[in-house]
């Protein structure tokens, strides 16, 4: 958010109201709190949260999106269920569940 902001001119004005989220803390329990009253995070973090109004995302030319991966260690002591595992969470059965979560499958 700071090189957004600094990149669009306005932070000068925005930069001294800004709270950093504390490392291991979500942004809704700072808004819930009172203590924000809008916060910026992944999706995925903030549609089920209490006390939160999902508003929607950032417009797709300045979002930043997060892709998330698997790999099976080659040492690894099951790799058949990690396969299986892996081609769960990413097999079409999948898509419903993690759209329901605020994130778009790949």
């Amino acid at each position: 958010m700071v090189s957004l902001i600094e990149r669009m001119g306005i932070a000068d004005q925005v930069k001294p109201k800004m709270k950093q989220v504390p490392s291991g803390t979500r942004i809704s329990t700072m808004i819930e709190s009172g203590e924000a009253e809008i916060g910026f995070q992944p999706v995925s973090e903030l549609i089920h949260e209490k006390g939160i109004d999902y508003l929607g995302p950032l417009p797709s030319d300045i979002q930043k999106i997060t892709v998330l991966s698997a790999g099976l260690h080659t040492g690894a002591k099951e790799p058949e269920a990690a396969k299986a595992l892996i081609k769960a969470l990413t097999g079409p059965e999948a898509v419903p569940v993690i759209k329901q979560h605020g994130m778009e499958p790949g």
